[in-house]
């Protein structure tokens, strides 16, 4: 069974160029070094079966660490250092299986930040101004009628000018204050009336 699960693990990481192989190696060799010296026999003893291959490595073990290699390809080796880094505080007793250590190394790889859409429309940068200036405009036209309306200021019905939008302007401001507008206009009135010789 050990030969199946090897050969497969062997043409799974042939089939990676000889550089990802060589780096998908080396990262498992890490990880099985590092995890042995944090657990001891512990961790190997779950791959061991006793066959020793002529190079003079368990049989079990080479095995392992192919198909954790072929696994754990995937990620850049920082990632994979992290994951190494917080094994400790995340299976304190007992070493983590294949998916456990995989399932780590997911949660420590970076995240993509968001990155906004491409131009997608095909706008002419002249063209998309042109539409951000008309838009521009209608904003602050509705930004200016809001805080006229807030302000309690009244829609253009036409200008007023001269002494008519003088006394407006007066009685809006008062009327803003907090004040009596219609009080004011008669005071107005009555002091901007013209005299009467008697």
């Amino acid at each position: 069974m050990f030969k199946d699960v090897s050969s497969i693990a062997e043409r799974a990481v042939g089939a990676a160029s000889q550089e990802q192989r060589q780096d998908a190696v080396r990262v498992s060799n890490r990880v099985f070094k590092t995890l042995q010296g944090m657990y001891g026999s512990l961790f190997l003893s779950k791959f061991s079966t006793g066959k020793v291959l002529p190079n003079g490595g368990d049989a079990g073990v080479i095995s392992a660490r192919d198909v954790w290699a072929v696994s754990l390809q995937r990620f850049d080796a920082g990632t994979v250092g992290t994951a190494l880094d917080r094994v400790l505080t995340d299976f304190p007793e007992f070493p983590p299986s294949l998916p456990q250590f995989v399932a780590l190394c997911h949660a420590c790889r970076p995240r993509e930040a968001y990155k906004p859409a491409a131009n997608v429309i095909g706008m002419s940068q002249t063209l998309r101004s042109e539409y951000a200036a008309k838009a521009r405009e209608i904003n602050e036209k509705h930004a200016k009628r809001a805080v006229d309306k807030r302000l309690g200021a009244q829609e253009d019905v036409g200008s007023h000018v001269g002494l008519d939008g003088l006394k407006s302007a007066i009685a809006n401001a008062v009327a803003c204050a907090g004040g009596d507008e219609v009080a004011t206009l008669l005071r107005l009135d009555a002091m901007l009336a013209p005299k009467v010789a008697a």
